[in-house]
């Protein structure tokens, strides 16, 4: 099993809320809409960034069906699945399955430690229990426990279990997984989950990236990625230079929190900006984008 190109730059979306918290599936659409006509190759509703630990598995099932709904096969879809056991997370993959979702992304279970060995034997659960369906590990140790190489080479060995997306912005890592994979299994998909370090990924050896930038501001993360296919590597650098200030202005709030303000900034209808903080940094964003982008 292998993710072809058509999963490479993955839109990774942000959660618009009501003021009592309900997600404003009509944005969600529209924001979907959107997406399909960018420069994106895939969609990743409902992650880290979508608020997926606010909401229960109906809430989540709705937004993962309206995406799916408006999507109509035009890009490929990649469902957060990340729950708190294996069990959880193969309710999930059951329901996108049949909503016509190409891939799952899957953390290891959050709030209490594992053991290495525990997180290996979770994997291997949600994997035998998704039968064909692709599996992609997801690395986000500031949230949940970490996958660890060691960990990572044994887990090479499960047919579907395809990639991984790697968030730590460690290339230190994500230099030696890919290595590992050149060597160990080459059609597996190693992706950074920061556009800070997109262009030295790909340098790396990165297949690609699920990102919040790849949603908000798709032109820029394709032309990121044409630069470097053309061997333009002066470029590519420049262009994920231009974007750092933007997400350092996303970065200073608690996260998501810089990153739903940056699409409230590019019309999606959000809740956030109520505070003075927010409010600076939704003014600055606009400005940024009014000024350069």
């Amino acid at each position: 099993m292998k993710l072809t190109k058509d999963f490479r730059m993955v839109a990774v979306t942000v959660t618009p809320f009501d003021s009592n918290e309900n997600a404003i599936i009509d944005e969600i659409k529209k924001q979907t809409e959107e997406i399909c006509n960018s420069e994106a190759d895939a969609i990743l509703p409902v992650a880290s960034t979508g608020d997926y630990v606010k909401m229960d598995l109906d809430e989540r099932l709705a937004i993962f069906s309206a995406v799916a709904e408006i999507n109509r096969g035009r890009k490929k879809l990649i469902a957060s699945a990340c729950d708190t056991s294996a069990t959880r997370v193969l309710k999930t993959i059951s329901a996108v399955k049949k909503m016509g979702y190409d891939a799952c992304l899957v953390c290891p279970p959050y709030y209490y430690p594992l053991s290495q060995d525990a997180v290996y034997d979770f994997f291997k659960t949600v994997c035998d229990g998704a039968g064909d369906f692709a599996v992609i590990g997801y690395h986000v140790p500031f949230f949940t426990t970490g996958i660890d190489i060691s960990t990572f080479e044994k887990l090479l060995d499960i047919p579907n279990f395809v990639g991984m997306k790697d968030s730590s912005a460690v290339m230190k890592r994500i230099a030696h997984l890919c290595e590992i994979v050149s060597q160990r299994r080459p059609d597996f998909a190693v992706y950074t989950g920061t556009d800070d370090c997109l262009f030295p990924a790909l340098c790396a050896g990165c297949f690609g990236s699920m990102t919040a930038l790849a949603a908000t501001m798709p032109a820029q993360i394709r032309a990121i990625y044409n630069a470097f296919d053309n061997r333009d590597i002066d470029t590519a650098m420049k262009i994920n230079q231009s974007i750092l200030p933007i997400i350092r202005q996303c970065d200073s709030l608690t996260f998501p929190i810089g990153y739903k303000l940056l699409a409230k900034a590019k019309g999606l209808e959000t809740c956030e900006g109520k505070t003075p903080a927010e409010e600076a940094v939704f003014e600055n964003i606009k400005a940024m984008l009014k000024e350069g982008f």
